[in-house]
């Protein structure tokens, strides 16, 4: 089991974004999680084959997202946050953890991981984080995190075979150029979780990584 039944389990995610307070300019420019619930933890393995756990990072803040390799749309510009907010925080001497998860554990392997991180220069900068889908499925679900296959399959393989993530039904339009890909459909949240290992806040695209940083800041990153 990879949870730790040390951490509580996160509230609805209805819950941790009600009654965030007003944004001023002294404030979190993300949306502010009100219920101070621990971020649950786990262990998977690296891009460099080493086992790490988010609670490894515990005694600084970390910022948190799950992405895939062969993504073409969302992660490109989730990890182009995450690379410029990781040179600013840099040159502010910040130590800030980065910690990005699979949402693939069939295509998202260790070299694929250790590949992608060179070409974004963040080899040294995250940890990409893989694992099979008895790993994963559970840390998805604790951060709110549903993705799936869609369309019939990757690299012409059959939709049986294809994947392990659930299949959705494809259909016209946009849906039909996506089925031809089969590209994994998932969010890519990004919280901010303090020293202490709470969840205080999450930025959801569009936003600028002036504002991510901002955050960051006043966490005391």
């Amino acid at each position: 089991m990879c949870l730790r039944s040390a951490f509580l389990a996160p509230l609805p995610l209805a819950l941790l974004l009600a009654c965030a307070p007003s944004v001023s300019p002294d404030s979190f420019e993300g949306t502010v999680l009100t219920a101070n619930a621990p971020a649950t933890d786990f262990r998977l393995t690296d891009q460099f084959g080493e086992s790490v756990a988010l609670s490894d990072f515990k005694g600084k803040a970390a910022l948190l997202t799950f992405l895939y390799t062969d993504c073409p749309d969302v992660c490109p510009i989730a990890a182009n946050h995450l690379r410029q907010a990781s040179q600013q925080m840099s040159e502010d001497g910040a130590d800030v953890a980065i910690v990005v998860v699979s949402v693939d554990p069939d295509g998202d392997s260790v070299a694929a991981a250790r590949a992608y991180s060179d070409r974004w220069g963040m080899s040294e900068r995250w940890s990409y984080l893989t694992g099979g889908k008895e790993a994963l499925r559970p840390i998805w679900a604790a951060y709110y995190i549903d993705p799936y296959l869609h369309g019939p399959g990757r690299n012409g393989a059959s939709a049986e075979s294809a994947s392990s993530l659930p299949q959705a039904a494809s259909g016209g339009g946009v849906s039909a150029l996506a089925a031809q890909s089969g590209r994994i459909i998932h969010s890519a949240p990004i919280y901010l979780i303090d020293a202490a290992g709470i969840m205080r806040v999450v930025f959801t695209m569009p936003f600028e990584t002036e504002d991510l940083v901002n955050d960051v800041r006043l966490l005391g990153g």
